[in-house]
């Protein structure tokens, strides 16, 4: 089943695909039953009781609206925390860090829940870059709450997955560069609004039997309709169950919470020359059975005094 959201920035409410161009919102389904219909995040910790009382109404076309007359939101809108790892695929790592020993553990930052956007939301350059990057990532969608997870129980504990852009002004984030790790502005470089777009939808991991899981995922980028990143997700350091068994070591993981599982090679900084984004560019990036994100660049000046605005959805 392929969970979105719809709605103005703010106001989004969840709802399920039928179709490619049909969508169900829950809240008509679910509010008559006393459920939640309105909170995605509270939708996902009640999924397995959810489930097949939306299954039963898909079909019910009263409530059916058409995908193509709403703004399609972030799958999961409100997320409480967006955990992010670092250098998880070994050709990205090198190109940051050389060809250093391979990390023991994830390496982790967070991301403020307000960068994340819709996948058709405008991507927002703010004026103190000069070194917009793209970081194509698979993103994991927790369902159950835990605390110190073992990895063979990891993967109950996913309810879905989907694609993210993991958004870097890298000039910001360097802070005073690498030789200064300890002054480096990673939340600063990484946090702002609509650096972190999902979407268009999350794949619960009881429709796709376990794909995401079992079996590797091509994921590919281009800006522009030139090709960027094309990687698998085989590729990966550390896999989600491992993953998730490390992050819950640290933190509790709650319904809602979003982890970025890292990206492949061919970001903008590793090109020779750089190519960073600029107003304009197109990026569309999709992963296997997840869809496809589609975002224009934007500067954060016409973003706000222009007639591009975040809450217009530019790319249909």
């Amino acid at each position: 089943m392929r969970i979105v959201s719809f709605g103005g920035p703010g106001g989004e409410q969840p709802g399920v695909l039928v179709d490619d161009h049909t969508i169900l919102p829950l809240a008509p389904v679910l509010a008559p039953l006393g459920l939640p219909g309105t909170d995605t995040t509270h939708l996902l910790a009640l999924w397995p009781t959810v489930r097949p009382l939306v299954a039963a109404a898909l079909h019910d076309t009263r409530h059916h609206i058409a995908r193509a007359n709403v703004r399609l939101g972030p799958p999961v809108p409100r997320p409480g925390k967006v955990i992010a790892v670092g250098f998880n695929y070994p050709m990205h790592s090198d190109a940051v860090l050389g060809h250093q020993t391979a990390p023991t553990e994830p390496v982790l930052f967070l991301k403020p829940p307000g960068s994340v956007c819709g996948p058709y939301d405008p991507l927002i350059k703010p004026p103190e870059t000069t070194a917009l990057d793209y970081e194509l990532e698979l993103a994991v969608v927790i369902g159950r709450a835990g605390r110190r997870i073992a990895p063979a129980d990891a993967l109950a504990h996913v309810a879905g997955h989907m694609i993210a852009n993991d958004v870097t002004a890298r000039d910001v984030a360097l802070g005073a560069g690498l030789h200064s790790p300890l002054q480096m502005q990673l939340v600063r470089g990484k946090g702002f609004p609509s650096f972190c777009a999902t979407g268009p939808w999350l794949l619960m991991r009881d429709e796709h039997d376990e794909r995401p899981d079992s079996e590797p995922l091509n994921l590919r980028l281009s800006v522009n309709g030139q090709a960027r990143q094309d990687g698998w997700s085989s590729d990966m350091l550390f896999d989600v169950p491992a993953l998730i068994a490390s992050i819950s070591n640290t933190m509790d993981l709650l319904p809602g919470d979003v982890i970025l599982t890292g990206t492949p090679s061919g970001c903008g900084f590793e090109l020779d020359p750089p190519a960073y984004l600029v107003e304009g560019d197109e990026i569309r990036g999709s992963i296997t059975g997840l869809g496809e994100l589609r975002q224009r660049v934007t500067d954060e000046d016409t973003a706000l005094y222009g007639t591009t605005t975040t809450t217009t959805r530019t790319l249909p």
